[in-house]
Formats: structure tokens, sequence, C-alpha cells
């Protein structure tokens, strides 16, 4: 997907407006304190196209942190004094040694096979691969591709 510095922008501000609105979600003052320090962190995460999609990660689940009313990791403590790639591993489904090759090799040798939905997968689970993992729940995915029927030669 192409996305454009002005769409992220875009969305950050969109996300920036709702932390905003629901900062009286969050009971304690010094998590309304910590979440205006995040929120002025990640406004100036804007540098490259991944700074700034990482950023809206961030602003993602600081987000979902305030409508929840309770601050949890990373926002439990001030943002880093470092750019934001340094702690994307604290985000939720964010990339951890473990996890980074979760599947073996890119050719499914040498590990747990991936599953069958990253075979069938026309960008081979990319697209999955980047989507946030919920803490507990459900996780669904629907897709509609229309592809040219195949000609019988």
């Amino acid at each position: 997907m192409n996305e454009t510095a002005e769409d992220l922008n875009y969305d950050c501000n969109y996300n920036m407006f709702l932390a905003k609105t629901m900062l009286p979600n969050l009971n304690k003052t010094d998590d309304r304190q910590k979440a205006v320090r995040w929120m002025k962190k990640l406004a100036t995460c804007n540098r490259s196209l991944e700074e700034r999609k990482l950023r809206n990660d961030f602003m993602y689940y600081l987000v979902v942190n305030i409508q929840q009313g309770e601050l949890q990791p990373p926002f439990t403590e001030p943002p880093p004094t470092s750019p934001l790639p340094d702690i994307a591993h604290l985000l939720p489904g964010g990339v951890t040694e473990e996890n980074q090759d979760e599947w073996g090799d890119k050719t499914g040798q040498g590990g747990p096979k991936p599953p069958m939905l990253y075979d069938h997968s026309p960008d081979g689970g990319a697209f999955l691969a980047a989507q946030p993992v919920p803490r507990c729940g459900a996780f669904c995915y629907l897709a509609v591709v229309a592809r040219e029927p195949k000609k019988n030669d």
C-alpha cells in the first residue's frame, strides 16, 4: 500500500485529536501527563515515511490505552529521547528476536510450517505480519480479491 506523507500525517493528526479528546478517561494525573508527553514526542517524529508509519503505530496504541482508561507499556514510562525504532519491540505484536523469524527461513525450511493463509496470500503474508496482534480476543481477516480466470489452453 502506497501511503504518502500527507496520508500518514492526516492519520496521526486524527489520532492526536482522539487522544486529546479522551484524556479525561485517564483517572490518574500522572498518566495524563505521561500521555501528553508521549503526544508531544510523537508529534516530532516525521523525518521519513518509515518513522511516520512507526509514529502512527505508537499513536494508535496510545489512543487505545487512553480509551481503556489505563496506560500500558511503553506508555507507563516517559517517552525516550532516542528515536522510536529503538523501542518498536515494546508495542504489541512488535518485532523481537524471538518472533522475528517465527516461521523459519523464507522457504519454510528449518522451522515450523507457516499457516496456510500465508501460503495463499498474494504477498506471502507480509500484510498480516504487519498488523497489530490483539492481547486478547480474536483477530479476523477478510480479503476479497478479483483475478482474471485462467485460460485453458
